[in-house]
């Protein structure tokens, strides 16, 4: 009987501790309320842009060839060298048209003298003004034979156009070189654009001297090109229109590379929010959105693009939701917040 009797002693003791330790365990200890800033979410008309590949390109590029027929008797040029404006680039052989020019000068020589003699004839009566006026007619057609044939010979040497660089090489020392033939090619890289084939349905919404964004991945910026030409007419083929747009000068900048312009097409609608309040844990984006009950609401949300603006939201918040500003470290979901006084409400 005494045995029964601590039993049931020890075994109200045990419950009796089990019922204390239940009773405190169940009091929670209250979360901080943590100070935030807050920002309303709101629809905002952004441009859209319709990415366009194309290549970069010298300003400035030609194809040179002679403005007369001869054999190349110097080729100075060299594709990858340097030249300037008015530099000798190729020179032909001139020994026939030395050899004109050397007849076209005594003729006039001779023609000179013959209107001197007759002029002086006609002042004392010797001679009528139809013959004075014959001598000078041939002096004149001697004189313009000569500076033709100074032209010609002066156009036996190439020279180049603008400054720049050679590029390409299609004929050497020895060669026949005539009129419509290249000799070589050339282009001026101080200036470059960026060609693009626009779609008929962009190409009425682009004007001469806008300003279109332009990426070049080389150059690892993105630059401002200023279209510069339009094609009036539209390439059958394709049905789209070639426009040139002037890249501004960059160290990295080479002919050749590729870019993407970015055509406006016009707005649609987007929720922005700034960019401090997006945070990323691992592959996702998170942001902090207050509820009206003053409680942290941790939400996933899909991050478009980013701008000057901020982070356009394309999934996970609302419009008209309130979002945190630079959330806290301390912050967690379910966190009680409370607006400080210089939050910031839009």
């Amino acid at each position: 009987m005494k045995r029964f009797y601590k039993v049931s002693t020890l075994a109200a003791a045990l419950f009796g501790m089990i019922s204390c330790g239940g009773h405190e365990t169940s009091e929670r200890t209250p979360l901080p309320t943590v100070p935030v800033q807050t920002v309303t979410v709101k629809a905002s008309q952004i441009p859209t842009f319709q990415e366009v590949i194309g290549t970069v390109r010298p300003g400035l590029e030609a194809r040179i060839s002679a403005q007369a027929t001869g054999r190349i008797v110097r080729f100075l040029a060299a594709p990858g060298m340097r030249v300037e404006k008015g530099e000798l680039l190729a020179e032909l052989e001139v020994k026939e048209l030395r050899a004109s020019l050397d007849r076209a000068q005594a003729t006039l020589d001779q023609a000179n003298s013959s209107l001197s003699r007759y002029r002086n004839l006609l002042g004392s009566g010797a001679a009528t003004q139809a013959e004075f006026d014959r001598v000078e007619a041939q002096q004149r057609v001697a004189e313009a034979t000569v500076r033709e044939t100074n032209s010609m010979i002066a156009n036996a040497t190439v020279m180049a156009p603008f400054s720049g660089v050679v590029t390409q090489k299609f004929a050497d020392t020895g060669d026949l070189a005539s009129p419509g033939r290249p000799l070589l090619a050339m282009e001026d890289s101080t200036l470059l654009r960026l060609e693009i084939d626009v779609a008929e349905s962009l190409a009425g919404t682009v004007t001469l001297k806008q300003k279109i964004k332009v990426h070049v991945a080389a150059v690892g910026a993105d630059l401002e090109g200023t279209v510069s030409e339009i094609a009036p007419a539209a390439e059958a083929a394709s049905r789209t229109f070639l426009m040139k747009l002037d890249l501004p000068s960059h160290p990295s900048l080479r002919a050749g590379q590729f870019g993407r312009a970015f055509v406006p097409r016009g707005e649609r609608s987007a929720l922005i929010v700034p960019a401090d309040s997006v945070f990323s844990r691992g592959q996702m984006d998170y942001v902090f959105v207050a509820t009206g009950e003053g409680v942290a609401n941790l939400r996933i949300v899909r991050a478009g693009a980013r701008s000057d603006a901020g982070v356009e939201i394309l999934a996970g918040v609302e419009a008209d939701e309130s979002v945190i500003l630079s959330p806290a470290a301390e912050l967690r979901d379910g966190y009680p917040v409370k607006l400080s006084e210089n939050a910031e409400n839009e």
